[in-house]
């Protein structure tokens, strides 16, 4: 009886120090590193005549998206249908803090975590079909996680004029 006693005490053991050594596995495959950083913007000066050169370099200044938002996917490819794994909420400012774990990841707008849709041809416009399926397919940034926290990443889009679009070839009068 004493010899089953002891065979059920080590076995037990055995058990809580494996369950041990798995949860410290387990933490480590999910350590989460600190990106902090800036979602921004430059816009196209879209309006008539040349404006003043202050006017053209506030244009060119990154200024940050209030509550802007940035969709991540793993991978390095934005692909139709991959799951969304985390969401970038920017303040009112632009600036935002989140925790992931080491890996590569796939930065997007939300258009491209919707299913594909090409946009129509019309009057004044014609879509290039290729080259729009690679802008949904190609990440707006990519970020590489290792073992250490990332800090001041800045985001920056550029919009472009409406009858400026990637893929778009425009014909037409031109906004006064």
């Amino acid at each position: 009886m004493r010899k089953f006693l002891y065979l059920i005490f080590l076995i037990s053991a055995a058990f809580i120090i494996s369950s041990w050594m798995g949860i410290a596995v387990n933490k480590k495959i999910k350590h989460k590193f600190l990106v902090t950083g800036s979602i921004m913007q430059t816009v196209s000066y879209c309006s008539g005549a040349r404006p003043a050169q202050k006017i053209l370099d506030s244009c060119n200044t990154p200024k940050g998206i209030s509550f802007g938002k940035l969709f991540i996917k793993s991978g390095v490819m934005n692909i139709e249908g991959a799951p969304v794994i985390h969401e970038i909420k920017a303040d009112s400012n632009g600036n935002f803090s989140t925790y992931l774990p080491a890996g590569n990841y796939c930065l997007l707008e939300e258009w491209k975590t919707k299913p594909f849709k090409l946009p129509l041809n019309n009057v004044n416009q014609t879509v290039d079909s290729a080259c729009f399926r690679n802008l949904y397919n190609a990440a707006d940034f990519n970020l590489k996680i290792t073992n250490k926290s990332i800090h001041h990443m800045k985001f920056v889009f550029h919009r472009t004029c409406p009858y400026n679009q990637p893929c778009v070839s425009y014909r037409g009068s031109l906004p006064q």
